[in-house]
């Protein structure tokens, strides 16, 4: 063979030597039966194309510990699931490549432990890697899903992760959450990891009992919202978010919120939280240093307490920290030793702000002593909706600007200086259908029509009938948006309970009649119609009938007016009216005796209209007339009826009131 062709065929072998390994069945054999308990991933076969099924083999041997061991060039493997009682070491500069066209499942991770228990994942040296595919999840073939994890740990218990980097996931660079219900990550660490590039979470917690995060980079997530270095997000309310502790972390360039605590799902009955963020520097994200929602209910909040101290948040284009309808009573929300630095890219995004939201009792903050260093003229601390006064939130806010230093001392006298007009908190009243009657007896065979109130996603009614005469009504579906309306629902609950179904088909909606020819009984019927993003009215019925703002009226393009009726001996009453940003309404309330003591135009936030039996006689029936604002769009808006049964009229003569009239 001449010497050229020697030479080439030489070096041929040595690449194909480089791309497969070839396996050592004598080694996978003694780990088999016992007698080694350390092996190497390449023993089972390597190939640089793909070696998902050496890696699975591997893995599947159950040996106690398994070292992915560094080859000529990547591990490349599709999704891989991880077994009991074992070690996986990661050899310096090993990298776990996804492969390319596989990950087509909506929830295909890199990664799974789904019940396993007593794991590690460890990275030697300088580390190894874990990357995924990010962009290629963006585009055809693939379905858009955000549960492509890195590392997917599911009800997992006694796990390790350290000293590895996790990039482009098409989800979380890791996720702790629930493959049994009821049970939560158990004794998980995650130390030195970074988390770089992923498309929703850095990591997602759902549902963990003593977790440690230490020493961890979480950074650069963008893709899929919420898009969080770091986001504490049970779904549901048997999950749980208990001793967990989060330090020496650093958290940037994230595409929103720095931390996330989003807690709606959970609630009073669940597990109170303990979480503690310690020591952790929070810089450069486009959302919030830190965001903390709880659900609205104010009654069914978790309970428990959070703990930030000796944090530093930097540069966050939102803002500093953001609590939202937080109330005083539920989990305790305590700080100490923040600093927050240029946070809040302009005068409207201050470096604390406070969603007090409707019908909460706001509060249960203690932010002990906070160092802000801003570049604008503006509170440190702004309320974004003025719905009463905060309730025990306490602090002392050191504010050092080019040419001065501020303190605030943050208690109720300084809610009451800054805010001297907010919106007085009135209770809302839950009516129940058998407490009410019409005013006046309705002629059943006369059909009223009513003046155009388009409710939107939804309408409800309250028609009042006598046993034996009929019930008809007219509805008018309108599209709102781009979408079809295509088929809309309607249930009608009788006064017993029982319900009656019925669908509104497309070609029917601008005009849709129901007939029932004899009411079964006496009372209130509850008329719910669904009909999608769009907006429905009531043309006409020949029965009394009312909108139940229950909690609220949700309306749209609606120029009208309504009827409330304030009972004698009521105290106080409200009536309040939201828009949202960009789209307004405007609004007048008419008195009794047909003066108009209340106008508002361009109402964008939440405005309220309120009197009180001191204010003088206020029974009688009062008019809400709305209609277009003098500038913005007139589209979406909402009305809140406080005090009173929020029961509204189309009709000055068609009103339900309470028995006892």
């Amino acid at each position: 063979m001449p010497q050229f062709c020697l030479t080439v065929f030489c070096c041929f072998g040595l690449l194909v030597q480089s791309l497969i390994a070839a396996p050592q069945p004598d080694n996978v054999a003694k780990v088999a039966s016992g007698e080694l308990r350390e092996a190497r991933a390449s023993w089972w076969g390597f190939n640089a194309e793909v070696s998902t099924e050496f890696l699975q083999a591997a893995i599947n041997s159950k040996v106690p510990k398994l070292i992915v061991d560094k080859q000529a060039s990547s591990w490349i493997s599709g999704p891989l699931f991880l077994v009991d009682n074992q070690e996986i070491v990661f050899e310096e500069d090993v990298e776990l490549l996804a492969k390319a066209g596989l990950f087509l499942g909506r929830n295909d991770s890199l990664l799974t432990a789904s019940n396993t228990k007593n794991l590690k994942l460890i990275g030697l040296g300088k580390g190894a890697v874990l990357r995924m595919r990010k962009s290629d999840y963006h585009a055809e073939p693939y379905e858009k899903a955000e549960w492509r994890h890195g590392i997917s740990l599911r009800s997992v218990e006694n796990v390790t992760v350290e000293n590895l980097s996790i990039v482009s996931s098409g989800g979380d660079g890791i996720y702790l959450g629930v493959a049994t219900r009821g049970v939560p990550c158990r004794n998980v660490t995650i130390r030195k990891v970074v988390c770089d590039d992923n498309n929703r979470q850095g990591i997602s917690v759902i549902s963990a009992d003593k977790l440690l995060i230490e020493d961890c980079v979480l950074k650069n997530t963008w893709g899929t919202a919420p898009q969080a270095g770091i986001d504490f997000e049970p779904n549901h309310f048997t999950e749980q978010l208990t001793d967990c502790i989060m330090r020496r972390c650093i958290i940037e360039g994230n595409a929103s919120d720095g931390i996330l605590f989003y807690l709606p799902n959970i609630q009073k009955s669940t597990i109170p939280i303990s979480v503690r963020i310690e020591d952790c520097v929070v810089r450069g994200n486009k959302g919030y240093g830190l965001r903390y929602i709880l659900r609205d209910s104010p009654v069914d909040q978790v309970k428990g307490v959070c703990e930030l101290t000796n944090c530093q948040f930097e540069n966050c284009e939102a803002g500093g920290i953001f609590i939202g309808e937080k109330d005083a009573d539920a989990s305790t929300l305590s700080a100490k030793g923040i600093t927050i630095t240029h946070c809040g890219k302009d005068e409207k995004s201050p470096p604390i702000l406070l969603r007090t939201a409707e019908f909460l009792n706001f509060g249960g903050i203690d932010f002990g002593i906070v160092n802000i260093t801003d570049s604008f003229e503006r509170r440190p601390l702004e309320l974004s909706d003025l719905f009463g006064y905060p309730q025990n939130v306490r602090g002392t806010l050191h504010v050092q600007r080019v040419d001065k230093t501020d303190t605030h001392i943050i208690n109720d006298a300084w809610f009451a200086k800054e805010y001297p007009d907010v919106i007085r908190q009135i209770p809302r009243l839950e009516p129940l259908p058998e407490q009410f009657v019409p005013m006046d007896n309705a002629d059943s065979t006369v059909d009223t029509k009513f003046s155009p109130i388009w409710q939107r996603k939804q309408g409800n009614y309250w028609i009042y009938a006598e046993e034996g005469t009929p019930i008809r009504f007219a509805l008018a579906v309108r599209q709102v948006g781009r979408s079809d309306i295509g088929r809309c629902t309607g249930v009608l609950t009788l006064p017993d309970g029982k319900t009656h179904r019925f669908n509104i088909l497309a070609d029917r909606a601008q005009n849709f009649e129901f007939v029932l020819a004899d009411a079964p009984e006496t009372g209130v019927y509850r008329l719910a119609v669904d009909v999608g993003n769009h907006a429905v009215q009531m043309l006409r019925c020949n029965q009394t009938v009312v909108l139940p703002a229950v909690p609220r009226l949700d309306l749209i393009y609606t120029a009208g007016t309504l009827y409330v009726y304030v009972p004698p001996g009521s105290k106080e009453f409200g009536i309040r009216v939201r828009g949202e940003p960009g789209e307004a309404v405007k609004a007048s309330v008419v008195d009794p005796s047909g003066k108009t003591v209340w106008t508002e135009d361009v109402i964008t936030g939440a405005v309220q209209f309120d009197r009180t039996a001191q204010d003088g006689n206020i029974e009688g029936f009062w008019q809400i007339v709305l209609g277009r604002p003098s500038r913005l769009a007139f589209e979406d808006y909402h009305i809140t009826i406080l005090g009173v049964p929020p029961l509204l009229g189309l009709n000055p003569n068609q009103v339900l009131v309470p028995r006892s009239q």
